[in-house]
């Protein structure tokens, strides 16, 4: 090697070493340096003044592991390492160094001293600080989020406990109403009969009236039960083959004294060849009903109402479609139309009273059934309720 490629390894050797931020010490056998180099500070020397003393003293932190330095001196240990040696510089900063012990040859291979090479890993260090303390504020974290989930899960058996209280309340109060109106409303057919006497026809008018109020508590008493028993899963559904145009013709038929007192127009239409669905009868005569009645009162006179039977998009299944002219639905409570208890905020429009649990009802069953059930609807143009069935394997019986 020629004197100038001395002086080049020489001139990247300590451009390494100031851009690594690292220094060198080389002690003997009795651990008295004998050779800094590198950025020497690091020794706590600023120069070579460090020479002839002690490691122990450049470096306190060594002080305990004398055994170690003994065993790199014997050749039985070929490094030690001490990380995260720390330096205060002064009260707001910290330097963090690494010192790596290593024996020291000579030309002949034999172990005469050791080479202790310090490295500045301040900014490993700090980014080691940030990561633990990061890792603590994740740990302290997670504790808050498993203290929360834990009231949670306390909160959420609590009302599952008030909500059920609550639907055994309500079904108990539903039981109870029944038997009393049951008999009022055999009194006032009795009344209407004449039995206790000649009654008037002002007092007809009122027992109507009185009759026509018991119907619509026994019809909400009846909504309040189905409404309970659904959402306590204890509904049974009785699947069957069945032509779903014949239950629209019968729901229709029930219906027709309302839509001609209003002058409705009804139109029923089917698709050639539809097939049978797989449904409970008296179910999906209920879900008939509800829809078919909400079209009636929310129509108006001269109304048009129209039931589509189709095959529907999702394959298996068969899509029902009824329709109104009505005085639709604001796109703001469509999205909560089906909630329990909800009345769109036009609904008054009609003068027609309801409890908000029919289109609840009705999702409910048409779920029961696998089927799905969504509306178009536009303010002041009438709406659309879509009901699908699932497609019978036989024909009925």
């Amino acid at each position: 090697m020629t004197n100038d490629d001395l002086n080049m390894t020489v001139t990247v050797a300590l451009l390494l070493f100031q851009e690594r931020r690292l220094a060198y010490a080389i002690t003997n056998a009795a651990l008295q340096v004998q050779q800094i180099g590198g950025v020497a500070a690091l020794f706590e020397c600023a120069d070579k003044s460090g020479v002839g003393v002690s490691i122990y003293d450049l470096v306190p932190e060594l002080i305990g592991s004398e055994g170690e330095m003994a065993a790199i001196m014997a050749g039985k240990l070929p490094r030690f390492e001490l990380s995260w040696l720390n330096r205060g510089a002064d009260a707001d900063h910290t330097t963090y160094l690494n010192l790596i012990n290593l024996p020291h040859h000579d030309a002949e291979q034999r172990i005469t001293g050791v080479v202790h090479l310090m490295e500045d890993s301040t900014s490993k260090g700090e980014l080691g600080q940030r990561v633990v303390q990061q890792r603590n504020e994740l740990r302290l974290l997670r504790d808050q989020l498993l203290h929360q989930n834990q009231s949670l899960a306390s909160v959420n058996a609590e009302l599952k406990r008030l909500d059920e209280m609550k639907s055994m309340f309500v079904s108990i109060a539903a039981h109870e109403l029944r038997s009393p109106l049951a008999s009022i409303t055999g009194y006032v057919e009795m009344l209407l009969d004449g039995m206790f006497g000649v009654v008037s026809d002002k007092q007809t008018e009122i027992l109507h009236i009185v009759e026509s109020g018991v119907q619509r508590l026994l019809s909400i008493s009846s909504n309040l039960l189905d409404a309970t028993r659904l959402e306590a899963g204890r509904v049974e559904l009785v699947l069957v083959p069945a032509h779903l145009s014949r239950l629209v013709r019968a729901v229709a038929t029930e219906m027709m004294p309302q839509m001609e007192a209003r002058e409705q127009q009804f139109t029923l239409d089917v698709a050639p060849d539809l097939p049978p669905v797989l449904c409970d009868r008296t179910r999906a005569t209920q879900i008939i009903g509800n829809l078919l009645g909400n079209a009636v009162k929310y129509t108006g006179h001269h109304g048009r109402i129209t039931v589509s039977l189709t095959l529907a998009a999702e394959s298996g299944f068969v899509q029902m479609a009824v329709s109104d002219n009505g005085v639709g639905i604001p796109e703001s409570d469509q999205g909560r139309i089906f909630n329990r208890f909800f009345r769109g905020e036009n609904a008054h429009l009609t003068g027609e009273t309801g409890a908000g649990l029919g289109l609840h009802i009705t999702r409910g069953l048409v779920e029961l059934h696998s089927g799905h059930i969504w509306l178009q609807s536009q303010l002041g143009q009438g709406s659309t309720f879509f009901v699908t069935f699932p497609i019978a394997d036989e024909e009925p019986t």
